[in-house]
């Protein structure tokens, strides 16, 4: 059975006749394994499950929580086992884990199109001796899914099956992945055949991917606290986030494209979840009630540091600090000690940023190179980490404001490095409105204005309007300065002179001051304006 393509992520069955939501109850067992007994640690497993737990039980679910060494094989097991017997046809059943996940040699061949089974790694696993045996299956969660034909089934299964990765990162909190090996003496039987050979879609109505099989699942620090992007995005969708139109019922298409959307803003780009099937469906997964608001996030631990958005309006001097962490020491404490809008800290786990002062990088906190410095006087040394602070504050609090926006941004090849010399395609789609721009703000903080442009001398006439169902399909070159990109589109309701007038002027300029306190002030007029922000990264060839 395979429930996903690389990476198990989250799967949404719906049955075919839809239950009575205002009678069907809510189950939920939820795993969530930080502490590994014989392999590495992970850091916001348990953060995850938390939150699932807290958000299931906010819209009314019945939920078992298993944690660490509780999550055995045998208790996780067991547990669903006596949750199939209470779960009624009408009723849902949501089943979601967190942790390391594995991948072995298929039992059956042809059971699988690479050849191998997924495994969930728990927290006694070891790959020698008996506890080789801590480890569930895919065909085994198959059996467990089938013991409720008649019921909606929600899985969310936050790890990673798959070792290859397609960009060059190095998350600060690692992968939820363990490399199999070679397994002796399997204490496990092997699974029973399956007749005829199942893949579980017709038992998984819908896939939710993570990523796909060339990528692996970091952790990421999202709300200041280890997590994972798939199961924090969950948690918001039913906490309400996913609930667009607000009528209180979240449906499969609401959920599918909430998660979508928050996996790929929360891991900045790191993560695409993949869909199947494609297409909306208005089915209704979760009832909150006419009404109903959204609920807050919890706070996981007392020392939480979530910070509070930046609002339409806010001065570029309000926004909230970047957390940066550094590997030089007091003499870098002195260099960096008067940057403005950062805080310095010594643990990377807590940053925003790592500078490393040994190869003159500025990582982000999932690993990517944002900006390589190089060897500066110490003035211009700390006016590049400066203007990179200052990109990351801007781009952090835009992406605030694109969340709630329908308007979305991307290149037509996806998420990948691009090089020097590379032709991209960037699409627009949700609009609403005839007036679209583009622009680019560069790893150093420079702002290229890319559309409309209607200048004879470069030979462009762009149209000052466009259809909302034109998708815009602008080829661009990927040129230096190279590292973290970050495509901005804005759509207004109406021509916005003044206010494109304003942007064109930061063309060509680092001063993402000027262009953060124009969008802000346009944002906080409540005249439509909308924007979305795509991260891309890129290197040279």
């Amino acid at each position: 059975m395979r429930l996903a393509a690389g990476c198990l992520a989250l799967g949404l069955a719906v049955t075919t006749a839809l239950p009575a939501l205002a009678t069907a109850r809510t189950f939920g067992l939820v795993i969530g394994i930080d502490n590994y007994d014989h392999i590495p640690d992970l850091d916001g497993a348990v953060n995850d499950a938390r939150d699932i737990a807290d958000a299931l039980t906010g819209i009314g679910a019945d939920v078992t929580m298993l944690l660490n060494e509780d999550a055995s094989r045998a208790a996780i097991l067991s547990t669903w086992r006596a949750l199939a017997e209470k779960v009624g046809p009408d009723d849902r059943l949501v089943v979601s884990y967190a942790g390391h996940g594995s991948n072995e040699p298929e039992h059956h061949p042809g059971n699988e199109e690479d050849g191998r089974d997924e495994t969930l790694i728990l927290s006694g696993y070891s790959p020698y001796g008996t506890d080789a045996g801590e480890r569930i299956r895919d065909d085994e969660i198959a059996e467990l899914i089938a013991l409720t034909p008649d019921a909606q089934i929600i899985i969310v299964a936050d790890a990673c099956h798959s070792g290859t990765l397609s960009r060059n990162v190095r998350p600060i909190l690692g992968y939820r992945y363990v490399s199999p090996g070679e397994m002796e003496n399997d204490p496990l039987p092997p699974p029973p055949p399956a007749t005829p050979v199942s893949d579980g879609r017709e038992d998984v109505a819908l896939f939710l991917a993570a990523v796909d099989d060339a990528n692996k699942v970091p952790e990421f620090l999202i709300d200041g606290k280890p997590r994972g992007a798939l199961s924090y995005s969950f948690a918001s969708g039913i906490r309400g986030g996913a609930d667009a139109d607000g009528n209180g019922d979240i449906t499969k298409a609401e959920i599918e494209e909430y998660v979508r959307r928050k996996v790929r803003d929360v891991s900045q780009g790191i993560q695409n979840p993949q869909v199947w099937p494609p297409g909306r469906v208005d089915n209704v997964l979760f009832a909150l009630g006419s009404g109903a608001a959204p609920q807050p996030v919890p706070a996981i631990s007392p020392d939480s540091v979530d910070q509070q958005p930046a609002q339409p309006g806010t001065p570029f001097e309000a926004l909230p600090p970047i957390v940066l962490a550094h590997d030089g020491g007091a003499p870098a404490q002195a260099l960096l000690a008067d940057l403005e809008g950062v805080s310095l800290v010594e643990a990377p786990a807590n940053a925003d940023l790592v500078l490393s002062l040994r190869d003159g990088t500025i990582r982000s906190m999932v690993g990517d190179v944002i900006r390589e410095i190089g060897p500066r006087s110490p003035a211009d040394f700390r006016a590049a980490v400066q203007a990179t602070a200052d990109k990351a504050r801007v781009t952090r609090a835009l992406r605030q404001f694109a969340g709630a926006a329908t308007l979305e941004v991307g290149f037509a090849d996806g998420d990948r490095t691009y090089r020097g010399g590379d032709i991209v395609t960037v699409e627009v789609s949700g609009r609403q409105t005839l007036h679209v721009a583009l622009m680019n703000i560069a790893s150093t903080g420079e702002v290229t204005y890319l559309y409309p442009i209607r200048d004879p001398a470069l030979g462009l006439n762009d149209p000052t309007t466009l259809s909302p169902t034109d998708p815009l399909g602008l080829p661009l070159q990927v040129g230096a300065p190279f590292g973290a990109d970050h495509v901005l589109a804005m759509e207004t309701e109406g021509p916005a002179t003044d206010l494109i007038a304003a942007l064109q002027a930061t063309d060509g300029s680092a001063d993402i001051r000027a262009l953060w306190n124009t969008l802000s002030a346009a944002m906080a007029q409540e005249n439509g304006t909308r924007i979305a922000v795509f991260p891309f990264h890129s290197a040279a060839r």
